[in-house]
């Protein structure tokens, strides 16, 4: 016997779109910093530890600069742009950025990789920055909406009590 799935609440479904707008939005930060992150733990070894201790290998110094320059753009992206907030001409920017680096020779084959793995965290926050402002146009018509039943209801209200005072229909 199947459980019938029990129906939310409109203030139910405006608290779980915003709840989704605000994990989607987190989530894009997440998108951009965690191919960093891996990377850094896979070249753990070369990047970050040296013979005589602790010290910044060139990869690892580079891979940090690099997380800089993309978390960066990224939030200054985000400032008043439609649909996309900037990110298609972000994307392309860096992908392009990318791609002539590994023309420039084995050097900047560290540069290259960082990119190409900091670009797909990019796109991974593009998708979510485009979920986060669904989930927040839907989180807001459910605010509106209840916003004008409690006015609609508010008038009601005051006509039956207005109607019992006086002992007349108020229309």
């Amino acid at each position: 016997m199947a459980k019938e799935k029990k129906q939310l609440t409109v203030k139910q479904k405006q608290k779980r779109y915003r709840t989704y707008q605000y994990l989607t939005f987190g989530g894009e930060f997440v998108s951009v910093l965690t191919p960093f992150i891996v990377m850094g733990a896979i070249n753990y070894q070369e990047w970050f530890k040296v013979e005589e201790g602790w010290k910044v290998g060139l990869g690892g110094a580079l891979a940090l600069a690099l997380m800089g320059i993309a978390t960066f753009l990224f939030a200054k992206k985000k400032e008043n742009k439609e649909i996309t907030d900037g990110f298609i001409t972000f994307i392309i920017g860096w992908f392009a950025v990318a791609f002539i680096l590994k023309l420039l020779g084995s050097i900047l084959d560290q540069i290259f990789e960082i990119m190409m793995f900091g670009g797909i965290g990019i796109l991974g926050a593009l998708g979510l920055d485009i979920w986060s402002k669904d989930y927040k146009k839907k989180a807001d018509t459910y605010k509106e909406v209840l916003g004008e039943v409690k006015a609609d209801t508010l008038k009601e209200q005051a006509k039956k009590e207005l109607e019992k005072e006086n002992g007349i229909a108020v229309d």
